[in-house]
């Protein structure tokens, strides 16, 4: 397979604070638990979004404002 032309653009440069990779929220209606796993934006605002897996696998994106608004609280001391 040819390398792209840019090989730059492989690199994920998310431009999550590492303090907060991998750290684990818990959400407070449901009791879930996920651990935040990178950072995106949503394609149709451009509005950035934490990308976050629960305990089952599946990796989730949440608006960053939704996500620190209360509705997760940190199970991890920073």
């Amino acid at each position: 397979m040819p390398e792209p032309e840019d090989a730059t653009m492989m690199i994920a440069c998310d431009g999550l604070d590492p303090a907060l990779r991998g750290t684990r929220w818990q959400h407070r209606k449901t009791g879930g638990i996920y651990r935040i796993v990178g950072k995106c934006r949503i394609e149709a605002t451009g509005e950035e979004a934490f990308l976050y897996q629960g305990t089952d696998g599946t990796i989730w994106a949440r608006p960053c404002g939704e996500f620190m608004d209360g509705r997760f609280e940190p199970l991890d001391a920073n």
